[in-house]
């Protein structure tokens, strides 16, 4: 019974024998670019994180042209790390003024697939921030929906900046909607002072 079961296998290898080989090479061809994409990811992000560090520098010595042209290219590899430092980097040091342009980068940055979820939350609530002072609130609400309506650890600052947007436009009704949103978030480290305070000046309005 053995050596009939082992004759089997012998002419079950022998007639796949080519669709085998082709399986075994397929194999190897895909470790093979794994291994390459991998080390090539590696080789981009030092080359990323060294220029980052000149950018820095540019901008200590008042270049901040070439710092700015520096960080583009950074952000134009898609690099999940240091693309999104080098945005946040342009927005702090106000390094581009064209609001379009740095729109553009947010949206190039926020379309990487190998983001981690709060990161790409983080990068939402930033954009918003941006846009905060002349969006229109529809726009905002595009931006900051998906953080939301989920559990992210960025939800109570989305609230805060949506209650604070309608607040300092005088809609006490759609800010209180948000500040009380806030008082039922089960998070016991926030700070509620400010919170609170607002909603006592609506309801004293």
């Amino acid at each position: 019974m053995e050596n009939i079961e082992n004759k089997s296998f012998k002419n079950y290898i022998l007639s796949n024998k080519k669709k085998l080989l082709l399986l075994a090479g397929v194999i190897v061809l895909s470790l093979i670019y794994f291994w390459w994409a991998d080390n090539e990811k590696k080789k981009d992000r030092y080359k990323n994180s060294e220029d980052f560090i000149s950018a820095k520098v540019f901008l200590s010595k008042n270049e901040n042209g070439k710092s700015l042209e520096i960080l583009r290219n950074i952000i134009s590899t898609n690099d999940e790390v240091y693309s999104t430092l080098s945005l946040f980097l342009i927005i702090d040091r106000n390094l581009d003024e064209n609001r379009e342009n740095v729109l553009k980068y947010f949206d190039q940055i926020i379309s990487i697939n190998s983001l981690e979820k709060e990161d790409l939350n983080l990068l939402k609530l930033k954009k918003a921030i941006y846009i905060s002072d002349s969006a229109d609130e529809n726009d905002l609400l595009e931006v900051l929906n998906p953080i939301l309506n989920s559990n992210s650890v960025w939800k109570y600052k989305s609230l805060k900046l949506l209650g604070d947007y309608y607040f300092n436009k005088k809609e006490y009704i759609k800010a209180k909607q948000y500040y009380s949103d806030i008082l039922n978030l089960e998070d016991q480290s926030i700070d509620l002072t400010e919170t609170n305070r607002k909603l006592k000046i609506i309801k004293n309005d």
